[in-house]
């Protein structure tokens, strides 16, 4: 009996003493709560800067409104001097969207993922705090596709060119960040 009861003793001194245990990290929502921080961040930044940057009043002068644009990318880009690709988009997050982008490829008929490619012209070179080349179309992300991919502020899209994988600011034509190699090389002939 009385060994029993040391017995018992034991055990539950040493439950009681024991460091509490930690639920396990959902490791994709941790990224996905990473990149909203960082997609905050810049939306904080650019806020700030759009407040400097005056709206356009006339919106039936293209040529204001291309000035506009400019100059809001510029000083975006100004302010984010130093950014580089996957600042945004960061590693871990990186990992999941390429995953799902794989996915979806897989899953899309030839005539999609020729839909997909629209390959860059000798150099173009896509880069962080670039102006989106206006000689390229918008290649949209497909609604299926962007329906497992992180939600935006409407500010921002995803767009394909390429194989590369973009986050847009859509005012300031200016590219966000780049994900690099995220569709396989092309094999569909035009």
């Amino acid at each position: 009996m009385v060994r029993t009861l040391l017995v018992l003793a034991f055990t539950f001194g040493s439950v009681a003493g024991a460091a509490p245990q930690q639920a396990p990290v959902n490791q994709f929502a941790q990224s996905m709560a990473d990149f909203r921080e960082r997609v905050d961040a810049y939306m904080k930044l650019r806020g700030d800067i759009t407040k400097t940057v005056p709206e356009v009043k006339e919106t039936g002068d293209p040529a204001k409104i291309s000035a506009r644009e400019k100059a809001l990318g510029q000083a975006i880009a100004n302010a984010r001097a130093s950014a580089k690709a996957g600042d945004v988009f960061g590693p871990e997050m990186s990992v999941y969207l390429k995953k799902i982008l794989a996915e979806d490829w897989k899953s899309r008929s030839p005539a999609d993922r020729k839909a997909l490619f629209e390959e860059l012209p000798p150099g173009i070179n896509l880069k962080v705090n670039q102006a989106y080349p206006t000689t390229l179309p918008l290649v949209s992300v497909p609604a299926k596709l962007l329906a497992k991919l992180p939600m935006l502020p409407e500010e921002l899209e995803y767009r394909f060119v390429d194989r590369y994988f973009l986050l847009r600011d859509r005012d300031a034509n200016l590219i966000v960040d780049v994900l690099p190699g995220v569709l396989p090389q092309r094999t569909v002939s035009r």
